[in-house]
């Protein structure tokens, strides 16, 4: 099964971008690189398909047309141009280092115990080797104390979303990163299902499998901080309805994060921070149709119900609809 993996930078090749290309090489997998504004047009690299702003809009998608300039849903580009190629996207940044796990082929199957919960849990605590208070960005602030229940039993269910966690940096909000100036976390390499608990996931290192590439969708109208957070709500709400769970992962990277502003990191997030639990409240009031062959039309019902909220702007619509035109037309309509 073909797998491609995506990356978005604004930076020179690096030593995590070197080693995709070297390994992906190695694998015959895919790398698409997406640059931005800030992107040297000379990013050069031994293997790898690196596309500037020029490339991208060359390539006649309706979203790459108008997706705007220094924008992080310019990942959704890469997302598209993968779709062509491969069954398999796995999506990643620039300040994680893959280990050498990073590499394993990846399949849908898995034998797993699962959560229990019904509501938010911090997934988190599940990965600890030692009792400490971290929690993911994302995970409402009021909902972080929750305990995790599993089952005793393991279930065999094929996971269409599975996210790995990082170890060292991990994936954590501003809050967080304010009151520990250092953080060194290692995880625990298990795995486990979702079940119908809540849980946001990141862009960080995510696999997708074709079965779900309709929700890879990031929104625009929104903060960088809160896009990948926001389309996690969204797939949750419609897997959900669907039956299907996301499995999370031990760490197969580390990350090494690239510099940031945290009280800019802190406003971006302060939507996120009020609105995460009401934006799942406000999906559970959409009636949304069962089956893979209606995650279109879910994924827009799900959009225009933020809208209307005002919790995204009215362009997001037009954006929305660009991507799902393009993503059609990409596997002629199978979704």
């Amino acid at each position: 099964m073909k797998t491609s993996i995506v990356v978005t930078t604004i930076n020179k090749p690096n030593k995590v971008i070197k080693k995709l290309s070297r390994r992906t090489k190695a694998k015959n997998w895919n790398l698409v690189i997406i640059g931005d504004e800030k992107t040297t047009n000379k990013f050069k690299l031994n293997y790898g398909d690196f596309y500037s702003i020029n490339d991208q809009i060359k390539i006649g998608l309706k979203f790459a047309k108008i997706c705007p300039k220094n924008n992080y849903s310019r990942k959704n580009i890469g997302y598209l141009i993968s779709m062509k190629k491969t069954k398999v996207i796995i999506e990643t940044d620039d300040d994680n280092f893959p280990k050498d796990s990073f590499f394993s082929n990846r399949k849908a199957c898995h034998y797993v115990n699962e959560i229990e919960n019904k509501g938010w849990i911090n997934i988190y605590d599940y990965f600890l080797k030692k009792k400490e208070f971290i929690w993911p960005r994302g995970l409402p602030l009021d909902e972080l104390n929750n305990n995790i229940q599993i089952s005793k039993k393991t279930v065999k269910k094929n996971f269409y979303i599975q996210q790995n966690v990082c170890d060292n940096n991990p994936d954590v909000d501003s809050i967080y990163r304010i009151i520990h100036s250092k953080i060194n976390i290692k995880f625990k390499n298990k795995k486990i299902s979702l079940g119908n608990s809540l849980s946001t996931f990141n862009s960080q290192n995510t696999t997708w499998f074709k079965e779900v590439f309709i929700l890879m969708y990031l929104p625009v109208t929104c903060t960088m901080r809160c896009t990948d957070i926001w389309r996690s709500i969204i797939a949750l709400r419609i897997m959900h309805i669907d039956k299907k769970k996301i499995l999370f992962n031990g760490p197969t990277m580390s990350q090494f994060r690239n510099e940031h502003n945290l009280i800019r990191d802190f406003t971006d997030e302060i939507p996120m921070f009020e609105n995460n639990k009401i934006i799942y409240k406000l999906l559970l009031q959409l009636k949304l149709k069962k089956g893979q062959k209606y995650y279109s039309e879910n994924l827009y019902k799900c959009y225009k119900k933020l809208v209307n909220e005002g919790i995204l702007k009215k362009k997001e619509l037009i954006y929305l609809k660009a991507w799902i035109s393009d993503y059609k037309k990409i596997t002629k309509g199978s979704c």
